[in-house]
Order: C-alpha cells, then structure tokens, then sequence
C-alpha cells in the first residue's frame, strides 16, 4: 500500500504578496486544505531581492498562522536574473552518468562563475531524430538567491524542501488541471515586477522566457502623476479609488499593457523562428496583475491565439462551506504558481 503523500506549504513570495496553498491528495483527487494571501510592503523584495527580510519573515508567519497552517515542510520559487534555463542536446547518457559531468556541460551555456550557482537539469528524452543525442533542460540558480529563501523560510519556522523555478510551478499547475489540453500552448504569469512566459507542447516545454515588468510600473506611473502615495496609487489602479482624470490613469494601464504584449509577440517570435512547425492553440493568463478589464481580449486581438484566465482549482476538490466559491473564482488565477508549490507534496530534496 503507498504511503500518503505528506501535504507541503506552498510559498509563492511575490514583490507584492505573498500567497500559500496546501492541498492533500485523497483517494478521489487533489483536495483544497488551506489558502491565503498576505501584502508586503513597498520596497520589502525589490526585482525579487529579498531588502527586508525580518519584514518577510514577520508576513509570512502572521500568513501561516491565519490560515492555521499544520505544515512546516515549505516549497517556494524563484525566477529573473537569478534563473537560467536552457534547453540543450547532449550524447545520450544515464542520469546517473550525466549528473557527475553536467556542471562541465553547464558551464558554455551559463552567463555566471559555475561556483556560484546551483545546477539541475531534467532529460526530456530523445532530441529529434538522433537516436545518439538526448533533450535536457538545464537549469542553474545563484546560490546566494537560494540560500536567501531558505534563510527566509527557517526564520519563519519553516523546513525549506523545496526550492523550484515560478515557470515550472506554472507548469505542474497547468498539467493538473488541463489534461485534455492539446497541442502547444502559451502559460503567461504577470506578477508585480515580473512577466513569465512557459510555452509547452503535450506538457512538455519547449521554452520560458523572464521579463522585469508587470504591475508595479502602473502604480509608480499613477504615483508620480497624481502625487499620491504607494496604497493610494493601488486604490487607484485596481478601481477602488476614483480620480478627476480617468483618462490619464487608462493612458498608464495602456502603455504597460502595450509593453506586455509586445513582449509576448516578442517570445512567440522565438517560439515561431525555433519551432516553425509549432502552432499556438490557446494562452492562459495568471498572476496578481492579469486582470485588467479587457486584457484577454487584448492579447487574442493581437496574437490570434484564444485568450483564457488560468485556473488552478479547475479539477481540485473545494469545500463550499469552508470556501467561498465566488472569491475562489476571483482569486484563482493569482494563486497559479503557489497552487504548483503545494502540488510538490512527498517530495524532499
């Protein structure tokens, strides 16, 4: 008989939240346990520098302790500067064989000093029709980044298990509750100061790409030409906060949503020049910063490709009664990444 797969806490600390999830798996399906989500400060993690750590620390325990948190084993993620993730061909190796030489093979694809990054990787199988050369994704962390996170969870009580890359939670997320999904697909996170692109195909990405933009730059934008302070600016930009000049705050979304877009042509370029045979068939949206009134639309305007809003709990079990079903509709596609954190459950590192 298996063992129960121990239920994990999973942390997606953002430059603006941070959220937690906890799921178990049962015998009729991934099952919804505890949520939640806490504001940090202003200035708190900068570009996901962590600047004021006991700060963080302090949010995520009052976090873990309103959502009655039993779990102490933790799973966060990271991603920018301090991730690079290349897809590369390599001779046709064992796993056991190839994790004693992949720092040597890291080392012509990764733009920092090899001591000063962690490195994993993941064989996809055969690379196209070579039966002599394998497919890996290489993945190298900066350790210092690392060691910040996990000096943020151990502060906070908890047991650091996992440390994973935000695309990759997207990814396992988007597995879980779209297995029906066909051909390739663009998954498409825009956060506080980060956009994130996974594109996979049959599950399997073919490519992510990191961009330092998302929905902090319209705030500073509404700061600056109203003259208001960091919460103001965020009554106003989220609609809570009326302002004499409308035009002038849809003029700022505007010109970030512009700069969205064109980042995500910008990818499906790559995508279309790397893969010519590839065709998107759908993008799915999530993160904190997704949900401006008429986005979808917008980005189905200009790519051609059907526009959907991500939804984790689409095939997990949710207590009516314990779960308000309407703010879960409303919060989902914010808690994409922290949802593929908790999905970790059972694993160590």
């Amino acid at each position: 008989m298996p063992r129960k797969k121990k239920p994990i806490l999973g942390l997606d600390i953002g430059s603006y939240t941070i959220k937690a999830v906890i799921v178990s798996d049962t015998k009729s399906g991934i099952v919804l346990k505890n949520l939640g989500m806490a504001v940090l400060p202003p200035e708190a993690i900068v570009e996901g520098n962590i600047v004021e750590k006991e700060v963080v620390i302090s949010t995520i325990k009052k976090l873990v302790k309103s959502i009655k948190a039993k779990a102490r084993n933790a799973s966060t993620s990271i991603s920018g500067y301090s991730v690079i993730i290349k897809k590369i061909n390599l001779p046709r190796t064992s796993r056991e064989e190839l994790s004693e030489t992949i720092e040597v093979e890291a080392e012509q694809y990764i733009p920092f000093d090899i001591t000063e990054v962690n490195v994993d990787f993941e064989i996809l199988g055969q690379a196209g029709s070579s039966e002599d050369l394998m497919e890996v994704i290489l993945v190298a962390a900066k350790k210092d980044v690392i060691e910040n996170y996990i000096e943020i969870l151990s502060g906070a009580g908890l047991k650091p298990t996992i440390i994973d890359v935000d695309g990759f939670a997207l990814e396992n997320a988007f597995i879980t509750n779209y297995p029906e999904a066909e051909g390739t697909v663009a998954l498409i996170d825009i956060g506080a100061n980060k956009l994130n692109i996974n594109v996979l195909k049959s599950g399997s990405s073919l490519f992510t790409r990191d961009a330092p933009m998302g929905g902090s730059r319209i705030t500073e934008e509404i700061q600056e030409t109203f003259q208001v302070d960091y919460q103001t600016a965020e009554g106003i930009k989220s609609g809570g906060i009326e302002v004499p000049d409308k035009e002038a705050v849809e003029e700022i979304v505007s010109r970030a949503i512009e700069n969205w877009v064109a980042e995500t042509k910008r990818a499906f370029d790559f995508l279309a020049a790397t893969y010519p045979d590839e065709t998107l068939t759908g993008i799915y949206l999530s993160g904190g910063s997704c949900r401006f009134e008429g986005l979808d639309r917008y980005i189905s305007r200009e790519t051609g490709v059907p526009v959907h809003y991500f939804n984790p709990f689409l095939k997990v079990g949710i207590d009516p009664k314990k779960f308000d079903p309407e703010y879960i509709k409303y919060i989902a596609p914010q808690m994409a990444i922290c949802f593929g954190l908790a999905l970790r459950m059972g694993e160590e590192i």
